[in-house]
Protein backbone atom coordinates (compact mmCIF):
# COMPACT_ATOMS: atom_id res chain seq x y z
CA UNK A 1 0.00 0.00 0.00
CA UNK A 2 2.56 2.42 0.72
CA UNK A 3 4.58 1.42 -2.23
CA UNK A 4 1.85 2.59 -4.18
CA UNK A 5 1.32 5.76 -2.95
CA UNK A 6 4.61 6.53 -2.69
CA UNK A 7 4.56 5.70 -6.56
CA UNK A 8 2.15 7.94 -7.18
CA UNK A 9 3.23 10.54 -5.52
CA UNK A 10 6.52 10.49 -7.45
CA UNK A 11 4.46 10.14 -10.75
CA UNK A 12 2.69 13.23 -10.20
CA UNK A 13 6.12 14.98 -9.06
CA UNK A 14 7.16 14.43 -12.42
CA UNK A 15 3.76 14.89 -14.37
CA UNK A 16 4.06 18.38 -12.63
CA UNK A 17 7.49 18.89 -13.68
CA UNK A 18 7.27 18.01 -17.32
CA UNK A 19 4.27 20.18 -17.43
CA UNK A 20 6.48 23.07 -16.11
CA UNK A 21 8.54 22.88 -18.47
CA UNK A 22 6.18 22.76 -21.33
CA UNK A 23 4.41 25.36 -20.14
CA UNK A 24 8.61 27.51 -19.92
CA UNK A 25 8.73 26.15 -23.84
CA UNK A 26 6.00 27.53 -24.86
CA UNK A 27 6.22 31.01 -23.00
CA UNK A 28 9.50 31.27 -24.41
CA UNK A 29 8.57 30.72 -27.97
CA UNK A 30 5.21 33.02 -27.51
CA UNK A 31 5.67 36.02 -30.11
CA UNK A 32 3.35 38.20 -28.45
CA UNK A 33 5.98 40.02 -26.47
CA UNK A 34 4.29 39.12 -23.39
CA UNK A 35 7.35 36.76 -22.25
CA UNK A 36 10.15 38.42 -23.72
CA UNK A 37 12.09 38.30 -20.64
CA UNK A 38 11.55 34.40 -20.19
CA UNK A 39 12.71 34.36 -23.73
CA UNK A 40 15.87 36.50 -22.98
CA UNK A 41 16.33 34.24 -20.13
CA UNK A 42 16.09 30.97 -21.91
CA UNK A 43 18.29 32.24 -25.16
CA UNK A 44 20.98 33.04 -22.39
CA UNK A 45 20.80 29.90 -20.75
CA UNK A 46 20.87 27.49 -24.47
CA UNK A 47 23.31 29.99 -26.36
CA UNK A 48 19.95 31.37 -28.37
CA UNK A 49 20.10 35.20 -29.89
CA UNK A 50 20.91 36.60 -26.23
CA UNK A 51 24.36 34.95 -26.62
CA UNK A 52 24.42 36.64 -30.19
CA UNK A 53 23.12 39.82 -28.94
CA UNK A 54 26.43 39.86 -26.24
CA UNK A 55 29.01 39.05 -29.27
CA UNK A 56 27.51 42.20 -30.87
CA UNK A 57 27.83 44.31 -28.21
CA UNK A 58 31.31 43.58 -27.51
CA UNK A 59 32.31 44.00 -31.26
CA UNK A 60 30.91 47.79 -30.70
CA UNK A 61 32.71 48.38 -27.60
CA UNK A 62 35.43 47.73 -29.33
CA UNK A 63 35.19 49.76 -32.64
CA UNK A 64 34.24 52.41 -29.98
CA UNK A 65 37.58 51.93 -28.07
CA UNK A 66 39.18 52.13 -31.86
CA UNK A 67 37.24 55.73 -32.85
CA UNK A 68 38.65 56.84 -29.35
CA UNK A 69 41.72 55.89 -29.49
CA UNK A 70 42.11 57.30 -33.68
CA UNK A 71 40.50 60.47 -32.11
CA UNK A 72 43.68 61.09 -29.17
CA UNK A 73 46.22 63.51 -29.83
CA UNK A 74 49.23 61.33 -31.37
CA UNK A 75 52.08 59.69 -28.54
CA UNK A 76 54.36 57.20 -28.84
CA UNK A 77 55.37 55.29 -25.21
CA UNK A 78 56.67 51.73 -24.19
CA UNK A 79 54.72 48.59 -23.75
CA UNK A 80 54.73 48.14 -19.87
CA UNK A 81 55.10 44.18 -20.46
CA UNK A 82 57.84 44.20 -23.19
CA UNK A 83 59.23 47.84 -23.62
CA UNK A 84 58.20 47.60 -27.64
CA UNK A 85 57.54 51.06 -28.86
CA UNK A 86 53.56 51.71 -29.15
CA UNK A 87 51.74 54.68 -30.55
CA UNK A 88 48.34 56.10 -29.78
CA UNK A 89 46.89 53.96 -32.99
CA UNK A 90 47.91 50.85 -31.59
CA UNK A 91 45.48 48.70 -29.73
CA UNK A 92 47.50 45.44 -28.95
CA UNK A 93 51.58 46.04 -28.48
CA UNK A 94 52.89 44.94 -32.17
CA UNK A 95 55.99 43.06 -29.83
CA UNK A 96 53.43 40.96 -26.97
CA UNK A 97 49.89 41.28 -27.70
CA UNK A 98 49.37 42.76 -24.61
CA UNK A 99 45.70 44.79 -24.75
CA UNK A 100 46.06 48.36 -24.31
CA UNK A 101 43.73 50.96 -22.63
Amino acid sequence: MMNTIATLIVLAVAGALVAAMILVVRLAADDSGRASELRQFVEALFGGAAGRQDAAKDEEAEAAARQLAAQREPFSEPCPACGAATTHRDAECPGCGLRLL
